[in-house]
């Protein structure tokens, strides 16, 4: 306790320097609805109340946040809008569920193909989707493209193809290469599986240290959370025989998905709910909230976890975020018409 008291001490005095609150009254308080259960937000929002003195209120909302502001309409006490997935975030943007801001600092901390169009909301932190190997693979970095070819014939394992992180990836492949080439490769990914595609991420890096499959395709977040632990020894051990290969899509990056924030289309508080935006993005916030899940920070100056810069850099593809969100259903279609309806 006393050494988590102490780093949000210093995590305060480091955003104090980079983030100056304005006229705050110290009554204020601001709402937070987080899809992020709220111990993984309170270190955060906590430092910010002492930097700023505006309180935030965290509310969880395990299940569909869209419905939730739906259903409160124009009185909802939303101010700001945390959530998990590009699907999601986008979906807020798209739904009529956000207000726009104006900020040079956002701008300034978070590349333009990473916010939303008419600055709607903003990615806060990165989930790299890549291929991952054994330790002992020659693989030492790989395009997306490659992953159809026939030298990968029955040794690729993969999650649903209709989870939204591998929609999001079909969505990004399809926005880059149109449809025909998007339909052949869908082809050749079904042509390599190792089995029918089942389970979670974590279950394709266990396949993986098994010798199940030669490569597979993952979240970096998935492979981190399994190295420290969290879930048990046996994971840990898996998760360590296992690497996140260097993935690009040719000429391009690395396709990412994402936690992002937006201001509620009805915030009560708009101007302390832009702080609190603006604080998210400065290093030592960055810090701390993208190491509670493990992730990459949006803000490329930011320190990374340990065990997040262990696995290496990753640079996010310049594909803007929205071309993505757009591009979904129709990537759902292609992959249901190439018999992954699993």
């Amino acid at each position: 306790m006393a050494m988590r008291r102490k780093a949000i001490a210093v995590l305060i005095a480091l955003a104090s320097a980079c983030l100056v609150a304005t006229g705050a009254s110290r009554a204020e308080e601001i709402t937070l609805y987080s899809t992020r259960e709220a111990a993984l937000v309170a270190p955060v929002a906590t430092a910010f109340t002492e930097t700023s003195g505006i309180n935030v209120k965290i509310v969880f909302v395990e299940d569909n946040l869209v419905k939730r502001l739906a259903s409160e309409g124009e009185a909802s006490p939303a101010d700001v809008l945390l959530t998990i997935g590009l699907d999601k975030t986008t979906q807020l943007a798209t739904g009529g569920r956000t207000r726009a801001f104006t900020s040079p600092r956002l701008e300034q901390a978070v590349p333009a193909n990473l916010r939303g169009s008419g600055s709607q909301w903003i990615a806060l932190a990165l989930r790299p989707r890549v291929v991952m190997a054994r330790n002992d693979s020659a693989i030492t970095a790989i395009d997306y493209e490659d992953l159809a070819g026939s030298q990968w014939r029955g040794k690729l394992c993969m999650r649903s193809l209709l989870h939204q992180n591998n929609v999001a990836l079909v969505a990004a492949y399809l926005a880059h290469h149109g449809e025909a080439a998007t339909e052949a490769w869908l082809a050749g990914l079904k042509a390599n599986l190792a089995h029918k595609p089942d389970g979670k991420d974590n279950d394709v890096i266990r396949e993986i240290a098994r010798g199940t499959c030669e490569i597979g395709i993952g979240n970096t977040v998935a492979l981190a959370q399994l190295r420290d632990g969290r879930e048990g020894a046996d994971w840990r051990a898996w998760a360590m025989a296992v690497t996140a290969v260097p993935t690009a899509f040719k000429g391009g990056g690395t396709h990412v998905n994402l936690t992002g924030a937006a201001i509620a289309k009805h915030a009560p508080h708009f101007a302390g709910a832009q702080k609190f935006m603006e604080f998210l993005v400065t290093p030592p916030a960055q810090r701390m909230f993208a190491a509670a899940e493990l992730e990459h920070p949006v803000l490329a100056t930011a320190e990374r976890a340990p065990i997040v810069a262990e696995m290496g850099s990753f640079t996010a593809d310049a594909l803007q975020i929205d071309e993505i969100g757009r591009a979904q259903q129709a990537a759902i279609a292609l992959i249901k018409k190439a018999g992954f309806g699993e």
